[in-house]
């Protein structure tokens, strides 16, 4: 079933704005400590991202592919993340979004915009399209300002540059590369679905586009049912209870079991 145009505007401009809103405490792994020390509190709107990031790996991390590595390749800085690659040099700690301002969105929010803009003008799911734009937006100079792109953006144009055919560029380290952020781009196209089965097989397929990564696919497939389920006026923890029961899967046992076990409460 269809969803309704009203609530679909409403989970899009929900997704932008929590994007915004969360960017400066993106890595921040010491929880409220560490977003109280660096902001002064909570923070209870949009704001800029520090300079500096304890704990960065940023300054670590491959400039011209996988992971962490040299700082000397130019995918970063010359083929995308246009003049950035300064801010990712060894000895420095710059937090991932330094170039961000307060209420702008990262580089995937932007992606999943570029989505919503080819759906919006074609009417349909054209997957070539979608990735003909994808290519388009990272290799345009001043198209985002984000700082920071990750491993599978790396991958993907590294392997552009050496003359590989944009279907054959989606690639994986297995270790940086299945992660959630394989599902943001996904978002409009299960939003745009007719039907709940399309939209978890679309779903599937836009990470493709990308990554090369099954198990991203198969949970991009399951958090469009979840997500169309929202939209369409559950719960979240119903939305989730609902899909767990699918999968054969206790979410609710499991995560009192986990708050029980002091070792990960």
């Amino acid at each position: 079933m269809a969803l309704r145009a009203d609530r679909i505007k409403g989970a899009l401009y929900g997704m932008l704005i929590a994007d915004a809103f969360a960017m400066p405490a993106h890595w921040y792994y010491g929880g409220t400590r560490q977003v109280h020390q660096d902001y002064g509190g909570p923070i209870r709107t949009y704001q800029k991202p520090v300079t500096h990031l304890a704990g960065s790996i940023m300054n670590k991390s491959n400039t011209g592919g996988a992971g962490r590595g040299s700082d000397r390749g130019t995918i970063i800085g010359d083929v995308i993340n246009h003049g950035k690659r300064k801010y990712w040099r060894r000895g420095a700690s710059y937090h991932y979004h330094v170039t961000l301002n307060k209420g702008d969105n990262t580089l995937e929010a932007r992606l999943m915009r570029r989505v919503m803009d080819v759906i919006g003008k074609t009417k349909e799911v054209n997957f070539q399209a979608l990735q003909s734009e994808y290519v388009r937006f990272m290799t345009t100079p001043n198209s985002h300002n984000d700082c920071y792109a990750s491993t599978a953006h790396r991958m993907f144009f590294k392997n552009y540059t050496e003359g590989k055919s944009p279907d054959n560029c989606p690639d994986n380290d297995h270790h940086n590369v299945d992660t959630t952020d394989a599902i943001t781009m996904t978002i409009p196209v299960s939003l745009f679905a007719a039907d709940d089965a399309t939209a978890s097989r679309d779903s599937a397929r836009m990470v493709t586009l990308t990554r090369d990564s099954k198990v991203s696919s198969q949970l991009a497939a399951v958090f469009s049912t979840v997500l169309r389920s929202v939209v369409r006026g559950a719960s979240v923890k119903q939305a989730v209870a609902q899909c767990g029961a699918t999968m054969r899967y206790n979410v609710d046992s499991e995560v009192r079991s986990a708050y029980a076990d002091p070792m990960t409460a």
